[in-house]
């Protein structure tokens, strides 16, 4: 029998030269050439050693499955797997916290519950609870911020290396405006973050991450260390927060009054580069979104969080006139859901507040391909182009009885992306597959494998 399997079910893919400019906004454009995007209604997703073989109509490639295993997801949605581009992987057990602003937020839940991540068995447990909900979700890549503490930190890189996960993360750093139990000083950061950078960077799929909390939580000798770190490490990344809240915009100003922005204050210190994500940036300025024109540095929009804390509605419309670098995150933590559905559900009804639509193509394109081009993974990710790493998610609009009635009013994929994204949850998601293993399945799934001899 082949080593090869393949997954039939309908194939729903972005092509290659998809952008945010030539995405399609509605139905209407349907031309080969506009659409950008590849809907097969019975297709088949052939993939061997991980990565994508082919992807087409099942009556096209039917032919080429003798001896194939073929998985049967008929009626399925098969896409490539979420990408999540702003969420805390130490904050699972303070989700759904009541009553605070950010900052208050921060000092009367996050702190106190990330400190106990100082103790290796605590932080295993919980850092494999969060990566099992996250693949429940359909996400198989995400930037995230992992723990402060060294030993912490090196084990959830090794979780993820044991799941053959895509991943950007990091040990979060902080060196000041912290309690005592969650604050090493810039030197001991700098040095963790250099071991793990050896340890870990560019090993099996994964990416370290440079990751201040956010300009408050950094000295200026810690923000210094930090930008010496991407001039050491060129390919490292660096993840961290802007103009997420009015106040802290407040007081990151009265702490460098000589800085034009909240931006200009890591620009001064080398962190604002095309492999940045800032996340939220609600409250930009019109010189800051210049700078992510000028560095083309990336923006993860985080509407579950922003909403829960009341902390403003990002403008998509105006930030997009400045840059196409705009991601999804559920910012998990703050953000009250896993789930990149609920993040694109969101989306839509905050540009409804800014009057504007966005389409379900652009959302969708957001959280896959989208982002991984944003990230410099579109030659390995986000998409069934042959030779890419199979991560992808199979997709049951039939799990939930309401969706599936929804279901059967819905005529294109159009409708049936919108539909998902708006009333979608982890119930409709039936296998989630990592480099062309399976990493989750549906409990209630009924998945059948056959072998074609014909």
């Amino acid at each position: 029998m082949s080593d090869k399997t393949a997954y039939r079910g309908s194939i729903f893919y972005f092509k290659d030269t998809a952008t945010m400019a030539n995405l399609p906004v509605n139905k209407d454009q349907q031309s080969e050439t506009d659409r950008q995007y590849v809907y097969i209604e019975d297709g088949v997703l052939i993939v061997e050693a991980g990565k994508v073989v082919e992807a087409g109509s099942y009556s096209s490639l039917k032919n080429k499955l003798t001896n194939v295993k073929t998985v049967d997801y008929k009626g399925k949605l098969i896409t490539p797997g979420f990408i999540d581009t702003h969420q805390h992987a130490t904050q699972s057990a303070i989700v759904a916290a009541y009553g605070d602003k950010l900052l208050e937020w921060l000092d009367n839940y996050v702190f106190p519950s990330e400190s106990t991540y100082s103790d290796d068995a605590t932080a295993k447990k919980e850092l494999n609870f969060f990566l099992d909900q996250l693949v429940k979700n359909g996400t198989t890549t995400a930037v995230s911020y992992g723990p402060l503490f060294y030993s912490a930190a090196d084990i959830f890189f090794a979780e993820l290396q044991k799941r053959n996960m895509r991943f950007i993360t990091g040990n979060i750093i902080m060196d000041e405006n912290a309690p005592d139990t969650l604050k090493l000083t810039a030197q001991e950061n700098y040095d963790n973050s250099k071991k793990l950078i050896a340890k870990w960077n560019n090993k099996s799929r994964l990416s370290y991450c440079i990751s201040p909390r956010f300009a408050l939580a950094c000295s200026a000798k810690m923000l210094e260390l930090c930008g010496a770190l991407k001039k050491e490490h060129p390919d490292c990344y660096i993840q961290t927060h802007l103009d997420e809240n009015v106040n802290e915009i407040a007081a990151v100003k009265k702490l460098y009054p000589k800085s034009k922005s909240y931006m200009d204050v890591y620009d001064s210190f080398g962190l604002v580069t095309d492999r940045t994500v800032f996340g939220h940036c609600i409250h930009t300025t019109d010189e800051e979104l210049k700078l992510f024109q000028k560095s083309n540095a990336i923006i993860s929009w985080c509407p579950l969080s922003n909403n829960f804390l009341g902390s403003g509605l990002f403008n998509f419309g105006r930030a997009s006139k400045f840059t196409d670098k705009i991601t999804l995150g559920t910012d998990w933590g703050a953000g009250n859901c896993l789930s990149m559905f609920a993040v694109m559900d969101d989306a839509y009804k905050v540009s409804m507040l800014n009057s504007v639509k966005l389409p379900s193509m652009v959302r969708w394109y957001m959280a896959t391909f989208g982002a991984a081009k944003a990230l410099h993974l579109g030659e390995k990710i986000g998409n069934f182009t042959p030779g890419k790493e199979a991560d992808f998610v199979v997709i049951d609009a039939d799990a939930t009885p309401y969706l599936k009635y929804r279901h059967q009013k819905v005529t294109d994929i159009w409708e049936l992306l919108f539909i998902l994204m708006t009333l979608g949850s982890e119930e409709n998601i039936t296998a989630t597959y990592i480099y062309g293993k399976p990493a989750y399945i549906n409990a209630n799934a009924n998945v059948a494998e056959t072998v074609n001899t014909y």
